[in-house]
């Protein structure tokens, strides 16, 4: 059982690991939270219903999927983050963290009034199990972690390895003197923060393809679980996001193997509380000034 449970963790990190490097790159480049960030895979999961339902065939559903979250994405960002930006000192951290808190609420409460307040079943789901060594191997988590480590391989070398990339460790490390050298840093957020909600929306469906249901407040959990995996690997570091994603999933499945699955949070904040006594800037921590 126990190994059964630290497989499953494995698994389900992928999809943990596409909502902490959201959360990480956003407050890495702009040093605010986005609490929408999570809600944005919510969006995506039930576009991909409705527009399946509404007789689109797999692929132009998720193509228009993806154009909703996105136009959700940037409307957030226009009305909830970007009048901020105006401000200096702690005006600048608790608008957009405020802003953002409201534009998830928002979302939740539309999917729920449109879709019903209770778990739907998602257009596409891969709930099957394979065995493999007396093992019982999801056929939708695998798919998850695989799709989980491309982007997370295609968004390392975006930021390491391409000119765009260097302008968002630029803006990040220092937007005014990102700025002086020439760098549109309004460009480089909002390109930013598209990349985010992209990433966020893939992860909602990646729910919807793993375990089958989606549900309007199923962002709270997972918005958790990112921040979580974010501060335990050390803020503003994508590797820590993914090692703190990594080690959420695999301490969630002992849990449960050990406790019950009604105490499956009850470890991620034990780790969280433990990893902030020991290390406080996180295992991962990069050090950057603004």
């Amino acid at each position: 059982m126990l190994t059964q449970q630290l497989l499953n963790g494995v698994l389900s990190s992928g999809i943990y690991a596409l909502y902490a490097v959201g959360f990480t790159m956003i407050f890495g480049i702009m040093g605010v939270l986005n609490m929408a960030h999570a809600d944005f895979g919510t969006v995506a999961a039930f576009a991909v219903i409705w527009t399946v339902s509404a007789g689109l065939a797999p692929v132009e559903a998720v193509l228009a999927a993806s154009v909703i979250t996105l136009l959700v994405a940037l409307l957030v960002e226009r009305l909830a983050m970007r009048p901020g930006r105006r401000f200096k000192g702690d005006a600048a951290i608790e608008m957009p963290l405020i802003g953002t808190i409201g534009a998830g609420m928002i979302l939740q409460n539309a999917a729920a009034l449109i879709f019903g307040n209770k778990a739907i079943v998602f257009s596409f789901n891969m709930r099957a199990f394979v065995r493999v060594g007396g093992l019982l191997v999801s056929k939708g988590l695998v798919v998850s972690l695989i799709v989980s480590a491309v982007l997370l391989a295609l968004l390392e070398f975006l930021v390491n390895r391409t000119d765009f990339g260097r302008q968002i460790r630029a803006v990040a490390q220092n937007r005014n003197a990102a700025e002086i050298m020439g760098i549109n840093s309004e460009r480089v957020i909002l390109v930013t923060f598209a990349i985010t909600a992209a990433l966020a929306g893939i992860a909602g469906c990646l729910v919807g393809l793993s375990y089958g249901l989606v549900s309007p407040y199923m962002a709270v959990s997972y918005a958790i679980k990112g921040l979580v995996a974010m501060i335990v690997g050390g803020v503003g570091s994508l590797p820590g996001a993914v090692l703190g994603a990594l080690l959420i999933g695999v301490v969630e499945a002992i849990t449960v193997s050990q406790f019950g699955s009604q105490m499956r949070d009850v470890g991620v904040f034990v780790v969280l509380m433990a990893v902030l006594a020991v290390r406080p800037s996180g295992l991962l921590r990069v050090a950057a000034s603004r």
